[in-house]
């Protein structure tokens, strides 16, 4: 399917001289004509620069405005809309929320008549576009373009369990919008171990780069961190000087120990201003294991040292590359060309050799979750033995379950900086597929997950 409106991003240079400088960065969107669509595009500015957001409804402006991965997505969205209703033959100031909406744009999508390949979208991303129209009208009614929009809405009941409740069960009323879908519970699983590891060695043997991509894939394993946050990890992300190294248990091994290592550039979440050209989000502390981190700082010094100096030698002046020098303040560098890894960049690194099924970098992520679940429960293998070959009691099962979720809300959460409930219902789903037995997950409580739309990105 051909698209007639485009999500187009300005030349920022070209409107900064021209003095719109304050939205230059933010994307807008061009209509079949081809032209400037002007109801479309501001309504992207207000969101952009937080005039105007789904709670407020614009009378308090956002002091932190959508990141930009937020405002692709919005503009991504907000242009398929577009593109339906013009197809359709319909007003997207006039479209009614039941008959278009429901009836129509997500019926449409339901049966793959509305899709690029002619199958049946998801849930996840039905629900997201409609989310992006109803935003769509809902602000063009309060702009005075358009007739009042209404949603109606309809209140459900959940029981959430808890093994840390003193009642075991807490009700919570939820109110969700009529017509929404309910979205499938997500259900993770992995290659092999001995997969990965095939994967990983295809990824260091790749010649000249594949010392440092492969480093850039293993630190993703070994650390959960998103593509992103990889990408703007600083070159003292991880202090320079050994002697800094914050290491809270070094009473272990080596090999077992780790490094507290803090990150706030590239991480998910609210913008604090930009460094470099950078998000500045949320300070998380991760723990990075010791082998990795020395890894890291033998990188630092050689073949980091290697592509920064061909970076620098790009200069034609002593400014220019005392300029470059000091720019360049990312961890990992292209060896090619000396030029600072994207997020993109990784994710085209992680597909470039032969690699298992679905595997990508958020998908690690969830692994070393599952992989440090499985390793600590191993430890109460008597307790585990006991539920695979007899029948479990309540009473083990508890255990069992609040055992799991200590181990997911005190190491695993922290290190994923995951604050959703969600996140333990998964893994805990996981553990009890793992194990082939009933951790007494009510079904409501994972119904909950409807209700929580994180954009998954791979």
């Amino acid at each position: 399917m051909n698209y007639c409106y485009k999500v187009v991003y300005p030349t920022t240079a070209f409107l900064a001289e021209a003095g719109y400088a304050k939205v230059a960065h933010l994307p807008c969107i061009f209509d079949s004509r081809p032209g400037y669509h002007r109801v479309g595009s501001q309504f992207l500015i207000d969101r952009g620069l937080g005039y105007w957001d789904p709670k407020h409804r614009g009378k308090v402006q956002l002091p932190i405005p959508p990141t930009a991965i937020s405002m692709k997505n919005y503009a991504d969205r907000l242009a398929n809309f577009l593109e339906w209703c013009d197809r359709r033959g319909l007003d997207p100031l006039m479209v009614e929320y039941s008959c278009d909406l429901i009836g129509r744009y997500q019926q449409e999508m339901l049966k793959g008549i509305w899709s690029a390949n002619n199958r049946r979208l998801s849930e996840n991303t039905i629900n997201q576009r409609i989310e992006t129209a109803i935003d769509f009208a809902t602000w063009a009614a309060d702009k005075g373009l358009r007739a009042e929009f209404t949603v109606p809405k309809i209140t459900r009941t959940h029981i959430a369990h808890s093994a840390f409740s003193s009642v075991g069960h807490e009700l919570r009323h939820v109110e969700v919008r009529e017509g929404k879908l309910r979205e499938p519970k997500r259900r993770l699983g992995f290659p092999s171990e001995s997969e990965i590891n095939a994967w990983l060695s295809r990824v260091y043997a790749k010649p000249i780069t594949g010392t440092t991509e492969g480093l850039i894939c293993e630190t993703i394993l070994e650390t959960a961190l998103r593509r992103e946050e990889a990408a703007c990890l600083r070159v003292d992300s991880l202090p320079l000087k050994k002697s800094d190294w914050i290491v809270p248990n070094p009473e272990a091994a080596p090999e077992n120990q780790a490094v507290l290592v803090k990150i706030k550039y590239g991480v998910k979440g609210k913008e604090y201003g930009r460094d470099h050209g950078t998000k500045i989000g949320p300070v998380g502390v991760i723990r990075m294991p010791m082998p990795l981190a020395l890894k890291l700082h033998e990188y630092r010094k050689i073949d980091r040292a290697n592509a920064l100096t061909i970076a620098i030698q790009k200069g034609r002046t002593l400014a220019e590359q005392r300029m470059i020098r000091s720019e360049t303040v990312n961890l990992f560098l292209d060896p090619l060309t000396g030029r600072q890894f994207t997020g993109a960049k990784i994710y085209e690194t992680w597909r470039s050799v032969e690699r298992p099924k679905g595997w990508c970098p958020h998908l690690a992520r969830d692994f070393w979750a599952c992989s440090l679940l499985w390793r600590r429960m191993e430890a109460q293998r008597k307790l585990l033995e006991l539920a695979l070959r007899t029948e479990v009691d309540k009473t083990t099962l508890q255990a069992l379950q609040m055992n799991a979720q200590s181990v997911i809300e005190l190491e695993i959460q922290p290190q994923l900086r995951h604050k959703s409930p969600d996140t333990t219902l998964i893994y805990l789903q996981w553990l009890s597929d793992k194990l082939n037995i009933n951790l007494n997950l009510h079904q409501n409580l994972v119904d909950e997950l409807e209700n929580n739309g994180d954009e998954v990105e791979c």
